[in-house]
């Protein structure tokens, strides 16, 4: 079995850089949960690998889950656009070794369709299987995770986050017994009257 190895930056930041290799018969869903792991991202955010020729120029989307054309509509930008009429091509279904044509192959990783932060990532080596090694592994790093990353990321359209509420935790019964109760000096709810067009609907 041969290892692709390739190489990707984040953005523009020099300082960025990590080696991968996997297996050619590995999925994209591999090569995206091994990014993941790398860099320590949050699985719950969308994302996408894009075929690019060699200018880096998005030629074919590969997801991560199966969205509607509706949906992405609220995403991508205009340069985007990409066969968006076809049928998802999704990332558990599609081995690398049936998308590498060339020897120089490049791709986007595109992580949190909101952020839209974008890796390039081009193939640098093909070579035989070590049997001895576990892929995908990361045969280089350099730099630190970006900040922006380690961020807490956009949550998804539609899903909601409960309130963190901070207690103070040797609060005892004896403190919130009156939480319920209302003060009757308060002016909000002294002894006023309801207004009188509250009256006539009842």
């Amino acid at each position: 079995m041969l290892i692709y190895k390739f190489r990707f930056n984040f953005e523009d930041q020099d300082d960025f850089l990590r080696e991968i290799e996997l297996r050619a018969d590995q999925t994209f869903e591999d090569f995206h949960q091994a990014i993941l792991g790398n860099l320590g991202l949050d699985p719950g955010m969308l994302a996408s690998f894009y075929m690019c020729d060699h200018r880096f120029r998005k030629q074919k989307e590969i997801q991560l889950v199966e969205t509607s054309a509706m949906e992405r509509k609220k995403h991508i930008e205009k340069e985007d656009q990409i066969d968006n009429q076809q049928k998802p091509v999704l990332m558990r279904d599609s081995e690398l070794k049936d998308f590498i044509d060339d020897p120089h192959q490049r791709l986007i990783f595109l992580y949190d369709y909101i952020n839209r932060w974008t890796f390039y990532i081009e193939l640098i080596k093909i070579m035989p299987e070590d049997k001895s090694i576990a892929y995908p592994r990361f045969s280089k790093s350099k730099g630190p995770v970006p900040r922006e990353l380690t961020a807490t990321p956009a949550q998804l359209p539609g899903v909601e986050i409960p309130d963190e509420m901070d207690y103070e935790e040797d609060l005892s019964a004896d403190d919130i017994s009156g939480l319920d109760q209302i003060d009757e000096e308060d002016p909000f709810f002294g002894d006023a009257e309801p207004p009188d067009d509250f009256l006539d609907e009842k």
